[in-house]
């Protein structure tokens, strides 16, 4: 009998945690938030354990099964949230944290489309007048898709400095607002009672920006591209400006300066690497 409520008070114990750790990741983004359920749901029917028995090797066995189908990167997504997960358990139920000593797996760099000099001003040359307004803010400030989708004239800063806005992971950054910036935002004027930033109105739905990115890439007559791959420009051009590697990675919101060089460092292009060399031509004279 005992037995059986030890059982009990266990199952309970796992529903009512995954319960309060969901109700938790609402401070999260809706996809985070959506992902998270996906994740935990899967893992539970994959490994029915109680709370109180999760091990180690049964996040272990499920990570082997996410990556019999998938590569490594999906599998730390899923790794990322149920280390959440086992830390809530630690927390609010004192339990021994399974996930403490998994180390997420070596991921290959991504494969990503990044526009080039040549393909950007030849996107600026088929571009109406508001569509060159977006793509060039979008350029010049490095911002994600939602990002700029989201953005309205509480997150720009009096003195139209800076963009001052909560993004991915609710990391909250500022990003430097140029001339060219400055003057795109002079043409729109805020209108009195509201705090949307008028050139961008047209671009809030799902899947807007990508669209308008297509349409440009097939007037410029270059591959498809979308606004990420803006987004990864804004980076590169900036490293090749000298831009030290810490300060694009505050632009860009990356937790850390490890997550930009794992993602941007192999587009620069070689021909950048010409000449870093050359100092040493003379050490053996």
């Amino acid at each position: 009998m005992r037995a059986r409520l030890l059982q009990w008070r266990a199952r309970m114990l796992f529903e009512e945690a995954t319960t309060g750790w969901l109700s938790y990741n609402r401070r999260h983004k809706p996809r985070t938030q959506i992902h998270y359920k996906m994740v935990i749901e899967r893992f539970i029917a994959f490994a029915p354990v109680y709370a109180a028995d999760l091990k180690a090797q049964h996040i272990e066995r499920y990570i082997e099964h996410v990556l019999e189908k998938y590569i490594n990167r999906t599998a730390n997504a899923h790794l990322t949230a149920l280390k959440s997960f086992c830390r809530w358990l630690t927390e609010y139920y004192d339990l021994p944290n399974p996930c403490l000593k998994i180390k997420m797996l070596d991921e290959d760099p991504p494969q990503v489309r990044v526009l080039n000099d040549r393909e950007y001003q030849k996107v600026l040359a088929v571009c109406k007048p508001n569509e060159w307004d977006v793509i060039c803010f979008l350029f010049h400030t490095g911002l994600r898709s939602n990002e700029f989708q989201q953005l309205t004239w509480a997150n720009i800063t009096h003195d139209r400095h800076f963009i001052n806005l909560t993004g991915k992971g609710r990391r909250q950054r500022l990003i430097p607002l140029n001339k060219t910036c400055q003057e795109i935002l002079d043409r729109f004027p805020q209108k009195p009672g509201s705090t949307t930033i008028e050139f961008s109105k047209s671009y809030k739905s799902r899947g807007s920006l990508y669209r308008l990115c297509k349409k440009l890439a097939r007037h410029a007559g270059i591959p498809r591209f979308g606004p990420h791959a803006i987004r990864h420009y804004f980076s590169t051009a900036l490293y090749r400006k000298g831009i030290p590697v810490q300060f694009i990675s505050i632009c860009l919101g990356h937790a850390d300066t490890k997550t930009t060089e794992k993602i941007y460092i192999h587009l620069w292009p070689p021909k950048d690497l010409l000449g870093v060399t050359d100092c040493l031509d003379n050490i053996h004279q």
